[in-house]
């Protein structure tokens, strides 16, 4: 059993960064605490479980598939463990100023979902127009390209009517002078 005090930096606070460690110390069994610190920009995060459970936890905790968690610096001090901790838990300042922050966090993060989608849907009309356009084109020369078509297929008609005949009067001549006539 060992102990690790870890403090980690970056874009981590009213995030959720807090609530995706608990999470993940507590499916790993886990125990211990993540809180905010002062500066608005890190937590500390107490834990305590066997050495291998802990390397395994301090490397999940960069979160590196989370579009609006970034971590940048993760400390890590080894300790003997306390024991203190039955289970894995947040520790919240002042839950109602902290979920205040929170909900505005949200509000920011929606108005960027906002635009951004704005953006998409502007970019998806663009590729819409375009498509519109190419197929107009397709049509146009699909109807170009049926009519060449259908004088190939008249002009080879003509040819082959040609031939035939010309096979036929020659197969007339031969049986003439083989006196099948």
């Amino acid at each position: 059993m060992q102990r690790a005090v870890i403090t980690a930096r970056g874009r981590i606070q009213k995030v959720g960064y807090r609530d995706v460690v608990a999470e993940i110390a507590n499916n790993m069994d886990i125990t211990g605490i993540v809180e905010n610190l002062p500066d608005r920009k890190s937590v500390r995060i107490i834990a305590e479980a066997n050495q291998d459970v802990l390397e395994e936890f301090i490397q999940l905790l960069w979160l590196k598939d989370e579009p609006i968690i970034k971590v940048i610096n993760i400390d890590t001090t080894f300790q003997p463990p306390t024991g203190e901790y039955e289970f894995f838990d947040i520790t919240y300042e002042d839950f109602q100023k902290e979920a205040f922050e929170r909900i505005g966090e949200a509000a920011l993060y929606l108005k960027r979902l906002d635009t951004g989608q704005k953006k998409m849907l502007d970019k998806q009309d663009q590729m819409l127009d375009k498509q519109d356009t190419t197929i107009e084109k397709i049509d146009e020369t699909g109807t170009g390209v049926i009519s060449e078509i259908k004088g190939m297929r008249n002009d080879l008609k003509s040819y082959m009517d040609q031939k035939f005949m010309k096979i036929e009067y020659d197969i007339s001549q031969i049986k003439e002078k083989i006196g099948l006539n």
